[in-house]
């Protein structure tokens, strides 16, 4: 079974540094929170669920969100959070048939 050099030199780090127990310690990395609070969750599910004021990016969604919620959050966040939460692609209904739809039921 090959490993990446990467690895074998973080072995051999930690085996020089602490032996072979500091090797066989797990060390399963920093668990990072999240950055989107509950009620910014529920702000971004009504935004999301609303074809009227549909966002037409994943950059619009971020802009929205650094405005008014989380500032200086990255784009790469939002993007993974919205796809892994909500499982949304943001390819929705331009507005634009949205009007048409209203238009259509009116005559």
């Amino acid at each position: 079974m090959a490993k990446g050099h990467n690895s074998v030199q973080k072995w051999r780090k930690a085996y020089i540094v602490g032996g072979i127990e500091k090797m066989l310690e797990y060390n399963m990395g920093v668990f990072k929170p999240t950055l989107i609070t509950t009620e910014v969750h529920k702000k971004i599910e009504e935004k999301l669920t609303n074809p009227l004021e549909a966002f037409r990016s994943f950059e619009e969604l971020r802009q929205w969100i650094d405005k008014d919620f989380v500032p200086d959050i990255k784009y790469h966040a939002v993007n993974k959070y919205v796809k892994h939460k909500f499982g949304a692609k943001l390819k929705v209904a331009r507005k634009s048939h949205i009007q048409k739809e209203k238009n259509k039921w009116r005559s």
